[in-house]
This record gives structure tokens, sequence and C-alpha cells, in this order.
């Protein structure tokens, strides 16, 4: 009788607890840097060039972060992106590491039906953000 009471008291902490992996975890996985770009020698990534077409390509093109779409969060253009969503902004200048998007991407709750973005993809947008999300 001990035996189940101590499996289902253990069962109940997974449960409140969660087992899941956290964001430093994820990161660590992808081998991703929160530094300077330029500390780390990476050059800074443009908007229009690099960011751009991951966000319409993974996320807007495919039906999804448009106008209207879910939590009134739309990545077809810098401006857009820059509006945010109904939770406030979706990253914070200087600042990847604390941002709502890289999160997301990170622990790979978007886009949710996959493919999700590959390493070097998130690590563009963390550089991006980290040198000042500008629209170049």
């Amino acid at each position: 009788m001990s035996r189940l009471l101590l499996l289902s008291l253990l069962g109940f902490t997974i449960f409140i607890g969660g087992c899941g992996k956290n964001f430093d975890e994820y990161a660590t996985e992808l081998g991703l840097a929160f530094d300077s770009p330029d500390i780390g020698n990476r050059s800074i990534p443009s908007f229009k060039t690099d960011i751009s077409p991951i966000l319409t390509n993974h996320c807007a093109l495919v039906g999804c972060h448009v106008a209207d779409g879910p939590d009134g969060v739309d990545l077809r253009t810098y401006g857009t992106l820059q509006k945010g969503g109904g939770h406030g902004p979706l990253y914070l200048e200087g600042n990847a590491k604390e941002s709502e998007i890289v999160e997301e991407v990170v622990k790979r709750k978007m886009p949710p039906d996959g493919p999700y973005l590959d390493a070097n993809q998130i690590q563009l947008i963390i550089d991006w953000i980290n040198a000042g999300a500008k629209d170049n």
C-alpha cells in the first residue's frame, strides 16, 4: 500500500511541477548564443534580408500570423511585428533572451505544427534583436 502511495505522490509531483525542458535547456541543446553578435564574431542580420523571410515563410504565409491572426500577432511586416500582439511586445530590443518571440521558437511552441525553425534561423532572430531590432 505504501508503494502505491509513493507512486501516486511521485505522479502528482511530476504533474504539478512539470517534467518538460526549460528555456535554457532547449537553448543549450540548439547551441544558441545570447551574447551580442559583435562579441560572438557574428554579422548583424538584416530585417529585410534575413528576418522577414523567416517570419514570412514560417509564420505568415502558412496563414497563421497575419491580420486578425492568433493573439493579434501579425508577422508580415516590420511595422506589424513592432506593434506586438494581445499580450504586448513580441521582443525587447537588445534582450532576445527575454523576448516572447524567441521563447516561442526556442521552446518549439511555434510554429505549432512545424516545421520548427532550425538553430541558424533562431540565432539570426536572437542576433537581430540583440543588435537593436532595426528595420534594415
